[in-house]
């Protein structure tokens, strides 16, 4: 295929879709979209087609003035830079959202532009401008649409290997996956990896991993149910999670509140059992008595080996407590002896099977789970209730 003929079809492809943009426009004033790698031959020729104001976000946000009095529409490009921590080139999504609503009340309408989903922002003052706006999820490309060379291709109906992008599958597929948030990239981790759903896990997934992956192009509707975009592509798609996953390595933002949570929650039960050890009747030394023959021999080794290299028994051992795992911990608190303490067994059952998984995910650094703060925080808030 000639550039000329590729140019076309690239045209015909932007001008169906900056049709569908101004209608969104036109009912819903604010819209979102998402033009990342999926859809990089189409950037450019659909702000073109759009033929409207494109400014960057960042500046707008420092200088509103740059609307003149005449405008209807705007399209603002660049939001991705405010994703991370909501500031960018010295401003702020917040401030953004401001001057955004302002054009709103002077009836001009606003297309805000990222590269990535809404779901990879974090939650500062001013990201529900993204919320606020209405989701346009571009459609992908059909078979008439991109050249008679890569129709068979298993990933043509992304715009990026359709119109034959240099780029490989699996870094387009990688980068992709990045754009979505890590929020986003745990819940296809389980869905894939864990419950193993395979082919079917875009329909077991939730609602926002659904409207998440169209916005990104990597899903679509088809007679009115949603599909992966390009099903035949799903081993790549899975290896490309594991890449993106791995390369992870800056804090999540629930990090720092997850991580206090569950300090405060374990550090609560071993003051608690403490407590309770030395106050039990007819005990002349807790430390010695505590813990049967073979786990008190672990735990000084454990002591000896890090902190106490001369400790000749547990009974010299400030707190033989803080030596425990936290499935000894459990054990000893659920025991006979302690009778789970302030909880019955099934709150400690239910504690086990929602916080621990949270706590070992956190102790082998893996990303935390959508919800996880939430879990922490509702168990912390438990405990509270329950040492009143």
């Amino acid at each position: 295929m000639t550039e000329t003929a590729l140019t076309d079809l690239t045209l015909s492809a932007a001008r169906r879709r900056a049709l569908e943009v101004r209608k969104r426009l036109a009912r819903f004033k604010l819209v979102f979209i998402q033009c990342g790698v999926a859809f990089e031959p189409l950037r450019e020729p659909l702000l073109a087609q759009l033929d409207t104001t494109v400014l960057d976000a960042a500046d707008f946000a420092k200088k509103p003035g740059l609307i003149g009095p005449g405008a209807k529409q705007v399209v603002l490009t660049g939001v991705e830079a405010f994703a991370r921590d909501g500031t960018a080139a010295g401003t702020t999504i917040g401030t953004l959202r401001v001057q955004v609503l302002q054009l709103l009340e002077r009836d001009i309408e606003v297309c805000l532009v990222s590269r990535v989903a809404r779901t990879a922002f974090a939650p500062v003052v001013g990201s529900n401008l993204l919320v606020d706006a209405k989701l346009h999820c571009l459609p992908a490309l059909g078979s008439d649409e991109c050249p008679a060379t890569t129709r068979d291709h298993p990933g043509f109906a992304l715009p990026a290997i359709g119109f034959g992008s240099d780029t490989d599958v699996a870094t387009i597929l990688r980068t992709a996956l990045a754009e979505l948030g890590v929020s986003i990239l745990t819940e296809l981790d389980y869905a894939l990896f864990e419950a193993r759903h395979n082919t079917r896990f875009i329909s077991e997934v939730d609602a926002v991993t659904q409207e998440t992956l169209r916005s990104a192009g990597l899903a679509h509707i088809v007679n009115d149910e949603i599909s992966l975009t390009a099903p035949r592509l799903l081993w790549k798609f899975k290896e490309a999670i594991g890449d993106v996953m791995a390369s992870n390595v800056s804090p999540q933002t629930d990090l720092a509140e997850v991580s206090e949570g569950l300090w405060n929650i374990e550090r609560t039960i071993r003051k608690t059992l403490r407590d309770a050890a030395v106050n039990e009747p007819n005990v002349k030394n807790w430390r010695k008595s505590l813990l049967h023959e073979t786990l008190a021999k672990t735990v000084l080794e454990r002591a000896r080996d890090d902190a106490h290299p001369d400790a000749a028994s547990i009974a010299e051992l400030r707190d033989p407590i803080e030596w425990l795992s936290l499935g000894e911990l459990l054990e000893l608190v659920r025991s006979k002896r302690f009778d789970g303490l302030f909880w019955k067994k099934v709150t400690w059952d239910k504690f086990t099977q929602q916080v621990i998984p949270i706590r070992n995910r956190l102790s082998h650094m893996r990303l935390l789970k959508k919800g996880d703060k939430t879990t922490v925080r509702k168990w912390v808030n438990l405990l509270q209730q329950a040492k009143k």
